[in-house]
């Protein structure tokens, strides 16, 4: 799949992460440096999450009253 964005700006937050974890993922010697790198993937998906577990509870009934709605037939 291509993607023709030339602004960084408009990225979506996966291409965005996954921009971000490539740059942070620097090896030296054929070996990667101490934990700085993974601690940066971790933090970037918790940051990336955390705005979707703190809505969830607040947007469940909709998605309840959706999947309803769906499975009556007339």
């Amino acid at each position: 799949v291509m993607i023709f964005l030339t602004d960084s700006k408009k990225y979506p937050l996966q291409l965005f992460l996954r921009e971000t974890l490539q740059t942070n993922a620097i090896v030296e010697d054929g070996a990667p440096m101490d934990f700085s790198g993974e601690l940066v993937k971790y933090s970037t998906i918790m940051v990336s999450t955390l705005p979707i577990l703190c809505l969830y509870p607040f947007l469940q009934k909709y998605f309840v009253k959706g999947v309803m709605l769906g499975s009556v037939k007339g």
